[in-house]
């Protein structure tokens, strides 16, 4: 099946308010010149993503359904993992011929429909089958297993780049939180990584990159990219104190086009402190962050949160949680961000105690959408609009600079009159049927590991 082109696929949207559009007259002149024929790297840069699903609601796959989900809230970004963990990673059976990332492909297709959508920009988790991480253990990886986790990125990489060939899709493939994997999964920030692990880092992502270079430069394609992306978690110890941590012992060292922030560390207490105080918190990581990046020809910023979120079951007010996830969305576009990625669409923790979900969630195990859901809407209706027009008057689409300072403005327009806190006036969608439910696991920091 051909991949939808997803370079301008804009759903109708029904209106735009004054102020973005005095707005968007205000910021056109602002935007850097492009020849008309080249489509630019561009993001609605707010988004979620889905890893880890214990419930849904519909017949279809965990993955296409929470896929259709993410198209219907009105993002142009889709998350999700290709990892061994595919069991509980999308409350999958265990299938004994799965073998290699390709294999997984072939034998859910699901994961290809869910890519197949109008999605602009699709990130991937990617843990090839044949990884020991015996990397963050030993330092070393042997050369046989060097080699498998080579093939299994590359044929990955290659299969990407010809099948979503002419449809301007731009992939990004990439780990979860690596400052876990540098401690060895031991889910203790104060604990600092050895240094075989911290060497052990550095060769297993470059291995990683390498694959994903070798496979661009070896495959014909044409208007589709693929980028390597590294995800760091632990910044604030290196920041404040220099602690050892990915981003200050391994970044420097290793080649990468972007960097994912999982930001908890930072984003938390910054949306508690609030005001200029949040902001320049905010900041301050993503300028530490940038710092250590090494070269690349890719322009912009390359620095992007790939999660944050607020559980109710610590902040207890779904209208506190919409409010700070508003504030992140706000300052991370403000520094440049090119994706504000919530954690997540379908909560992915329970408490130990009761096996009541944490309340990392747009959308409850009940089926309602939370005010958090409506703001991510809103402001992507808004901006979409904020798109058609500006393609409509100069026959391109503004750089990301451009749209992030409109999405900002957007951002507290909406805050400032209020956003909706239940579907548009004609909809009424049915009772959500009991949810399905996968066995419990034991709760982890942000995330799911693969």
């Amino acid at each position: 099946m051909r991949a939808v082109d997803a370079r301008f696929e804009f759903p109708p949207v029904k209106w735009l308010s004054l102020a973005a559009l005095v707005l968007l007259e205000a910021t056109v002149g602002a935007c850097d010149a492009r020849p008309r024929d080249e489509p630019p790297l561009l993001s609605l840069a707010v988004g979620t993503q889905s890893i880890g699903v214990r419930y849904k609601f519909t017949p279809e796959s965990a993955v296409l359904e929470s896929a259709n989900q993410m198209a219907a809230l009105g993002s142009d970004t889709l998350k999700i993992a290709l990892t061994p963990n595919y069991t509980k990673d999308y409350m999958l059976e265990r299938d004994a011929t799965i073998r290699s990332l390709m294999d997984l492909l072939r034998a859910h297709p699901s994961f290809e429909r869910a890519m197949d959508l109008p999605f602009r920009n699709i990130m991937l988790w990617v843990y090839p089958f044949s990884d020991s991480k015996s990397a963050f253990k030993t330092g070393k990886i042997s050369d046989a297993e060097a080699e498998k986790i080579h093939r299994e990125i590359y044929d990955l990489t290659a299969h990407l780049l010809q099948r979503y060939s002419g449809t301007g899709k731009t992939f990004f493939l990439g780990n979860w939180e690596g400052d876990w994997h540098m401690l060895r999964e031991n889910y203790d920030s104060n604990l600092d990584p050895t240094p075989e692990a911290i060497q052990g880092t550095i060769r297993w992502l470059n291995l990683r990159e390498q694959a994903v270079a070798d496979a661009r430069r070896d495959t014909p394609h044409s208007d589709v990219k693929v980028y390597f992306y590294v995800e760091l978690n632990h910044v604030r110890k290196a920041m404040e104190n220099n602690r050892p941590a990915l981003v200050n012992r391994v970044l420097p060292h290793i080649r990468t086009d972007f960097v994912s922030w999982s930001s908890y560390d930072v984003t938390k207490p910054a949306a508690l402190l609030g005001g200029e105080a949040g902001r320049a918190l905010v900041f301050q990581a993503l300028d530490y962050i940038e710092s250590h990046l090494p070269k690349s020809e890719i322009p912009g910023k390359r620095v992007f949160v790939g999660e944050y979120g607020f559980e109710l079951a610590s902040f207890k007010d779904p209208d506190l949680q919409r409010k700070y996830t508003a504030s992140i969305m706000k300052w991370a576009l403000e520094w440049g961000s090119p994706f504000v990625l919530y954690w997540e669409l379908y909560c992915n923790e329970v408490e130990p105690a009761t096996g009541r979900s944490r309340g990392y969630w747009l959308v409850d195990d009940r089926g309602v959408k939370q005010p958090v859901w409506f703001l991510h809407e809103e402001l992507l209706v808004r901006a979409r609009r904020y798109l058609e027009d500006y393609r409509a008057k100069h026959g391109t689409l503004p750089s990301q600079a451009t749209y992030n300072r409109v999405a900002v403005a957007l951002i507290e327009e909406i805050e400032t009159y209020g956003v909706r806190t239940r579907p548009s006036a004609g909809f009424a969608p049915p009772s959500p049927p009991p949810p399905v439910f996968d066995e419990p696991t034991s709760p982890r920091v942000g995330s799911t590991p693969p």
